[in-house]
């Protein structure tokens, strides 16, 4: 089961929404350090954890589609 290209594209990985949201996440993070909100080692937890919740809401959202194109899914 393949991701939508609006959520993930193998041939063009910098240009998809798990990417983005990837992105924001660091940016972020490296933001709250900078302000000293977050020390370096805090950052860096922070971003595991926040990575694993994106990967396991793009695994749900795969599923979902996937059980969604079982039961509305038509033969060519």
């Amino acid at each position: 089961m393949a991701l939508p290209k609006a959520v993930y594209d193998r041939e063009a990985p910098t240009a998809n929404l798990v990417t983005t949201i990837s992105g924001i996440i660091t940016l972020v993070l490296a933001v709250l350090v900078a302000l000293g909100v977050l020390t370096p080692e805090q950052s860096t937890e922070v971003g595991q954890h926040a990575m694993a919740i994106l990967q396991a809401v793009v695994a749900i959202w795969s599923a979902i589609a996937g059980l969604v194109l079982i039961f509305k899914a038509k033969d060519s």
